[in-house]
């Protein structure tokens, strides 16, 4: 092998063989056992996968070898694990991710049948020119639909902290980096493939060095944040606390800020912030962004019984909510209807 085919090689095999690790830790570590974490490791797995068949078919000097004979069909999973991973960590209310086992099964009975029915070896040519470029457009339709995943995530969050969160700046830099990697699958020649698998070495690496030495950005992207959820608090402290809060959320309804923050609420509690979404994710079951805005949807419901001449905008301002978008959502969620509707019926 020439120097310069070496060189290719080296560059494009140490991120392959090292993402393949990775994955496997994420899959099968026992510390690891959130779903995001495991769908990331099933994605990371396939993408990595997809790598190393780039620098077989480059390197190798007969086609179909061992290896490659069964085709492109792995190629599949890559899209679908990775929108799974976004609705998961993204915390996207969404039947798909409830059955995400059954979505997998339905590709990987296409990949047995498309294996069983026309395999790689009979026609390779005709699977790389068309089947293959199908496989991408799959890849690329989940790819779309886990950039609108993000979007709206970032668009209806409702503090502007909330948009530029740690998850939010890795999924759209995942998000980028694997359409770059689309693109080159996609567009390139199969004679250049090795540029896919030295592209995808250097994203991994670059990934892999940040988060390595950023342990906050780690943690909140891979790991559960509050170490306190395996301790439940007691009853005798929560219940006071809850009589408390609700109290307080009635008397001095501090919900109608906008900008209200956890931090806010557990001041007047004289507790830490942690204990307070502690108290609502074991209590009452809530998160404090949902907790919040179901008060600010009440109010709204007040607002509107009243028979108010307000415009719906101005009732939504008026019950704490920043902008329309995030009344509407949280008040269809809760009340069923949108406003607009809720005062017809009225």
């Amino acid at each position: 092998m020439a120097f310069s085919s070496l060189f290719l090689f080296f560059f494009g095999a140490i991120g392959v063989f090292n993402s393949f690790f990775v994955s496997l830790y994420f899959i099968f570590y026992k510390k690891s056992k959130r779903l995001s974490n495991k769908l990331f490791g099933f994605f990371l797995f396939f993408l990595s996968e997809r790598a190393f068949r780039s620098l077989i078919y480059f390197f190798s000097d007969i086609t179909p070898n061992a290896y490659s004979k069964f085709g492109p069909v792995s190629f599949l999973f890559i899209g679908p694990f990775l929108f799974l991973y976004v609705l998961s960590i993204t915390n996207r209310e969404n039947k798909i991710l409830s059955f995400w086992k059954h979505h997998i099964l339905f590709w990987v009975a296409v990949a047995i049948i498309m294996h069983i029915v026309y395999p790689f070896r009979t026609d390779p040519i005709f699977y790389k020119k068309y089947i293959l470029k199908g496989i991408n457009i799959q890849w690329l339709i989940y790819l779309l639909l886990s950039i609108k995943v993000v979007y709206l995530t970032i668009k209806n969050s409702e503090f502007e902290k909330e948009k530029i969160t740690v998850k939010n700046w890795w999924l759209s830099l995942l998000l980028t980096s694997i359409l770059l990697l689309w693109c080159i699958y996609f567009w390139i020649s199969f004679t250049y493939f090795v540029v896919g698998s030295i592209v995808f070495s250097a994203i991994f690496y670059s990934f892999f060095i940040f988060f390595l030495f950023k342990k906050k950005e780690r943690e909140q992207v891979f790991y559960i944040e509050k170490k306190y959820l395996n301790k439940k608090m007691d009853s005798l402290i929560t219940n006071p606390l809850i009589v408390q809060l609700k109290e307080f959320m009635d008397a001095k309804k501090p919900f109608k800020n906008p900008n209200l923050k956890s931090s806010d609420i557990a001041n007047e509690l004289s507790i830490s912030t942690h204990q307070l979404s502690q108290l609502l994710n074991d209590s009452i079951g809530k998160s404090f962004s949902n907790f919040v805005n179901e008060y600010r949807v009440e109010e709204a419901k007040q607002i509107i019984s009243s028979n108010t001449k307000y415009t719906l905008d101005a009732i939504g301002k008026e019950s704490g909510f920043n902008s329309k978008s995030t009344f509407y959502t949280y008040f269809k969620r809760v009340v069923g209807v949108t406003p607009s509707k809720y005062r017809e019926q009225l």
